[in-house]
């Protein structure tokens, strides 16, 4: 009676774990798990390209208080002028 129970209990914690595994296995469930790693790893990517683009606005000074380096007025004397150029 013992090995018969036994044996009920072993098949049925067998069929219940190859019943995970399938599960786990199926189209639907990898494709989850596909779309959940990407989507990780789109968030990564975001977050890195938001700290590098603070870096490199940080780096060209465009975080600068804009009245402390303002540019000097245009000189017109110092514009150098293109002739115009007819094409046929």
């Amino acid at each position: 009676m013992f090995y018969v129970t036994f044996g009920a209990v072993a098949g049925v914690l067998v069929v219940r774990q190859a019943a995970k595994a399938a599960a786990a296995l199926s189209p639907g469930s990898v494709a989850g798990s596909l779309v959940a790693s990407l989507s990780d790893f789109m968030a990564d990517v975001r977050e890195f390209m938001a700290e590098r683009e603070d870096e490199l606005r940080d780096a060209l000074g465009l975080y600068d208080d804009p009245d402390e380096d303002e540019l000097p007025p245009a000189d017109p004397d110092a514009t150098v002028h293109l002739p115009r150029v007819r094409r046929p």
